[in-house]
């Protein structure tokens, strides 16, 4: 039973050594973006703001610095918005319509099917709150004046390992990750 049981601790350290070894990999061959946006406004910001009823990002809340590479990124309110930029995905950090912060993505990946469904909290609706919200949608859809359409559903995630912070971010159809590692060192 003793072998049994060192042999369990054995395979499982030696696959969380596997994962951080990964994330170490991921992490070293991310690539910082090698310049700063013009004023620190997001070129395809207006495009948004045109083509969705309301603000398409999700709202993250940090209490603690996040590093990466030589980038600290302190506690806050944080708009994460996925770009791809250069040819390669980056997310980025806005704070008060400007861009903060430029991170790239390691890993980015197709969202799973009815993922939203499974992991976010549906709301049960009243009879009225669905008539209503069903008129809302048509009048999206077919007034004139307001070509806009709901903005992708979004998540957040994070995960604490030992070296790394994990964020992903779930928007529409792609799943992005980013790591940070949890101190400077």
């Amino acid at each position: 039973m003793k072998k049994f049981i060192l042999t369990l601790l054995i395979i499982c350290s030696s696959l969380i050594c596997y994962a951080d070894s990964n994330y170490d990999n991921l992490y070293d061959n991310a690539e910082l973006f090698p310049s700063k946006l013009y004023n620190g406004i997001d070129p395809y910001q207006d495009e948004d703001i045109i083509k969705y009823a309301w603000s398409p990002y999700p709202l993250f809340r940090t209490s603690a610095d996040l590093y990466f590479k030589n980038i600290t990124i302190p506690p806050g309110y944080y708009l994460l918005t996925p770009r791809t930029l250069g040819g390669k995905d980056y997310l980025l950090f806005k704070e008060n319509g400007k861009v903060s912060y430029i991170i790239p993505v390691v890993k980015k990946e197709a969202t799973p099917l009815n993922f939203y469904e499974a992991n976010t909290p549906q709301i049960k609706k009243t009879a009225w709150q669905k008539f209503s919200s069903t008129v809302r949608k048509k009048f999206y859809n077919t007034a004139k004046d307001s070509l806009r359409v709901e903005p992708p559903k979004s998540l957040v995630n994070v995960e604490v390992e030992i070296k790394y912070i994990i964020l992903t971010v779930y928007y529409g159809e792609d799943k992005y990750t980013v790591l940070f590692k949890r101190s400077p060192y």
